[in-house]
């Protein structure tokens, strides 16, 4: 029985070792099959890819499987997947990831000792970061470049390059940078045969490498505690696994020898009550001998035969225990089996969950970063693109600034005068415009007429008069400022041939912008309100004429609104227009103004409503007596207090200036040191 208990031991010990060692040779397996179902996903992902157009993901997917491949030592095929991908990074434009893959390729070259190959897949790296002005990865590339070069002693060359690469990271001040081209220079100079400056640039390079192993300790000791931390775990789980076996093995050697025991125990009280029949035979055989020898053969018969019966119920109990044994083992053993088997196949199925889980996460990883490469490749072309529209308008603020009047030259023309002019955009749609119609003052070029004369047909007239007009083209921005030059030189044009009457010079300009914008033949309804105004100091009288914007002026401390004709300058698809010339005396001061539409439009204050018109007259009335300077600053408070938090709406023009010819004509001269 003890051989038979021996050799189920042994069996179990064997199935359960089969059982471990079936398990790691599994592990092993997934292990090694892993990155082939890598590339086989990557595979599909490409396919996938290039049927969408999508070759974003298909370069980035090559890439992938190179890398794939490099980590198992497939160079060749990791080049020729790098440069596949390289081809489809170069298709979208993305540059900086073709750089990045140029490097990759240039280093295994590198590490198969292809040192030309190397060479030239990093200057191609270098002029693709020239190209992006990326200076980090220039002096980065150059030191790449130099690195071949001093291998292959082309020193010269290396030194060129490093000399650049260094000036370039001193000025990004890139600690890594700095040291890495130290090592370079000091390397450089040593094989030239020069110690000192090689002694000198490997000093730098100690001193800049202290700096980064310093932060690299630091980063080393907060990985190590990780690392630890995550090993001891790993540890304490192996233990507790090692535990675990070694109490199973142990149970089933206590169970067996339980049964052993038992076994031992039953034969020896069968032994040792044979042993006190026998004692007590012997005597009774004694006894019987004494009283009847006679029954003395029939008495050993009957001995014989209860020992016989005896002897077949003990053999029949060993075997039936043995029976029992063997069958309670048994069922241990299959009960051990099946957990295990099943424990394993469990562990498969959550290897492979955890397998496809991870594979799809890295997916996913990848198509965001993918995501987030466009993202920032889109937002670098919108940057460019908003940069030269900002140089474009700014140039077109500077060409708008130069063909309109100085505000300061309104002083040759009215001494009391301000222009309140605030844009809402960097060019506007606004704009003022002024003359005096004679060309020369005392012999000298009137700065306010800067209007050449065209001929005996187009002379000015002979009398002296004051033209001022406030002009609000269609549209603000850039489009507004479009038509603002427009209507710029079509005055110049219309009063510079000699018309000087208000409604004369609105109707040449409605004509002159239906023209110039082919509005007869296209849909184009671009047009301008405006104010002008024609002072003759002679007659002492004002002519005025409006498309939409009005005329206030005071006098004899009354205030006056004069309504222009309610139709705009050019737009409307009428060829001629009869524009209203009002004729106003300025005997006595007066004080006018003409305006946009942008002040009393403005929205602002506590309810986020318009200024009004009546709001901006009752204020023009409140300091019309006060001085111009002092009324610009005033009006620019006030706007800016009903703002607050609003933005500005429209272009804002304000004109102001004050009339006195009670004492005769005033003479106006040119101020000294004013030009055109």
């Amino acid at each position: 029985m003890t051989f038979i208990l021996k050799i189920l031991q042994k069996s179990t010990l064997s199935i359960i070792m089969l059982i471990f060692f079936f398990n790691e040779i599994e592990l092993t397996a997934q292990l090694s099959t892993e990155k082939k179902n890598q590339l086989k996903q990557y595979t599909s992902l490409i396919n996938d890819y290039k049927k969408q157009k999508k070759y974003r993901m298909v370069g980035f997917y090559l890439y992938k499987s190179a890398s794939v491949y490099l980590s198992v030592g497939e160079r060749l095929k990791a080049i020729d997947l790098y440069s596949q991908s390289a081809e489809y990074y170069d298709q979208i434009g993305s540059y900086s990831n073709k750089k990045k893959i140029y490097s990759n390729i240039a280093f295994v070259y590198a590490e198969m000792g292809q040192l030309k190959n190397a060479k030239k897949y990093y200057s191609k790296g270098l002029e693709i970061s020239r190209r992006l002005n990326n200076r980090n990865d220039i002096s980065a590339s150059l030191m790449e470049v130099a690195t071949i070069d001093i291998y292959i002693e082309n020193y010269a060359k290396a030194q060129e390059n490093l000399e650049e690469a260094l000036k370039i990271a001193n000025l990004l001040n890139d600690v890594l940078l700095l040291r890495t081209c130290y090592r370079l220079l000091s390397q450089l100079y040593k094989a030239y045969g020069n110690s000192k400056k090689s002694n000198q640039y490997y000093s730098n390079f100690l001193i800049y490498d202290k700096h980064v192993k310093d932060e690299k300790t630091i980063k080393r000791e907060n990985q190590a505690e990780k690392i630890i931390s995550a090993e001891k775990e790993k540890s304490q789980n192996l233990i507790e696994e090692q535990k675990i076996r070694a109490l199973q093995y142990e149970l089933s050697e206590l169970i067996n020898k339980r049964e052993q025991d038992s076994l031992l125990f039953a034969i020896s009280l069968t032994e040792d009550s044979l042993v006190k029949i026998e004692k007590q035979k012997e005597e009774i055989e004694k006894e019987k001998q004494k009283i009847e020898l006679k029954n003395k053969v029939l008495q050993q018969d009957k001995k014989l035969k209860d020992l016989t019966i005896k002897q077949k119920n003990a053999e029949a109990a060993k075997q039936y225990l043995i029976i029992v044994s063997g069958a309670i083992g048994l069922i241990l053993l299959i009960i051990i089996i099946v957990v295990a088997v099943f424990s394993i196949i469990q562990k498969r199925k959550a290897n492979k969950q955890l397998e496809q889980q991870k594979l799809e996460i890295e997916i996913k990883r990848d198509q965001v970063k993918s995501k987030n490469d466009e993202l920032e490749d889109a937002m670098g072309h919108i940057k460019f693109q908003n940069q030269n529209i900002m140089q474009s308008i700014n140039y077109a603020q500077r060409i708008q600034d130069a063909m309109m009047p100085k505000q300061e030259l309104m002083q040759t023309l009215f001494s009391e005068s301000f222009i309140y002019f605030k844009p809402r955009d960097i060019v506007s749609g606004d704009f003022y415009w002024f003359k005096d119609t004679k060309p020369e003052i005392n012999g000298v070029k009137n700065p306010a007429n800067p209007i050449e004369d065209k001929g005996d047909k187009n002379k000015l007239a002979e009398s002296r008069k004051f033209i001022v007009s406030a002009v609000d083209c269609t549209g603000h921005g850039v489009p507004g400022a479009f038509m603002s030059m427009l209507g710029f030189n079509l005055l110049n044009d219309i009063v510079g041939s000699g018309i000087t009457e208000s409604d004369k010079i609105l109707g040449l300009l409605h004509k002159g912008i239906r023209v110039s914008l082919n509005q007869n033949d296209t849909e184009n309804r671009d047009g301008m309100d405006m104010a002008l105004c024609v002072i003759d100091p002679e007659s002492k009288t004002l002519e005025y004429t409006g498309a939409q914007n009005p005329l206030i002026y005071i006098q004899d401390n009354k205030l006056y609104r004069v309504r222009g004709n309610k139709f705009p300058v050019g737009g409307v698809q009428v060829e001629h227009h009869d524009y209203t010339k009002h004729i106003i005396n300025i005997d006595k001061p007066t004080t006018c103004y003409i305006f946009t539409d942008g002040f009393h439009d403005q929205f602002g204050g506590p309810m986020g409503r318009k200024f009004m018109t009546k709001n901006f007259r009752d204020l023009l009335y409140e300091i019309y007596h006060m001085p111009m300077d002092e009324q610009k600053n005033i009006l620019d408070l006030v706007m800016k207090e009903w703002m607050r938090d609003y933005e500005q709406t429209d272009d804002i023009l304000i004109i102001g200036f004050r009339l006195d010819f009670s004492n005769g004509q005033k003479k106006v001269e040119v101020l000294e040191g004013m030009k055109v």
